[in-house]
């Protein structure tokens, strides 16, 4: 759903509008926010790369993804992700003004700028948590099929952990138990918004002689 913060600010009054304006987020909070998600998304790529290659027998081997198309990728979606969050923010500050006009119609800037100090841990506080959790699930969900993608003689089976849910679409994936590798695989959580669940996967070893030859990144 997207949210227009630009119809909530058309109606304010200027004290407010200019509030509004210097609190905002802009290209520049964008730009930040993208490195930082490429950053987090990053790591976890390579971590979910060396859990998988621990799962099939090469412990110890480490993820090395670089530049190239998959990091493209990744920085694609964080900068896709980076737009939404900051219009996100910028439309709960522009109701959190509204309500704070609500509370007092006297308010001058100063008001404003105490009552949105105010309200920022507490939206952060809870923004951030769903943030890092579809920002990490993401970028393993992604490192999980490129695993098996690229090394493709590997396979197994799968298990959706962990094994207690509240939406429809996770406890089917529970009361299924353990499926093939390959449909885990075309059907990767996340399934909503903040989902907790990650498969568990139970690969086929490979001997200690190739795994020197698993992909592990690019």
């Amino acid at each position: 759903m997207s949210l227009d913060w630009r119809p909530l600010t058309a109606s304010m009054t200027r004290v407010q509008a200019l509030v509004h304006l210097a609190a905002r987020y802009d290209s520049v909070d964008e730009e930040r926010i993208r490195a930082d998600l490429l950053s987090i998304r990053r790591k976890a790529y390579n971590d979910e790369l060396e859990i998988q290659a621990g799962k099939v027998g090469c412990l110890g081997l480490r993820g090395r993804l670089s530049n190239g198309n998959i990091l493209s990728a990744l920085n694609d979606v964080s900068k896709a992700d980076a737009v939404s969050i900051a219009n996100t923010y910028n439309y709960y500050l522009a109701l959190e003004i509204i309500r704070a006009r609500q509370a007092s119609i006297y308010g001058n800037r100063y008001y404003y700028a105490k009552w949105i100090r105010e309200w920022q841990p507490t939206y952060w506080a809870w923004k951030d948590r769903q943030i890092l959790t579809t920002t990490v699930a993401t970028a393993r969900k992604m490192a999980l099929q490129d695993f098996y993608t690229y090394n493709g003689g590997i396979m197994g089976t799968a298990k959706l952990e962990p094994r207690t849910a509240v939406c429809p679409i996770c406890q089917g994936w529970i009361a299924r138990g353990v499926v093939a590798l390959r449909v885990a695989l075309n059907f990767p959580p996340p399934y909503h918004i903040s989902c907790p669940h990650f498969f568990t996967v139970r690969a086929k070893h490979v001997t200690k002689e190739d795994c020197e030859l698993l992909w592990m990144g690019e």
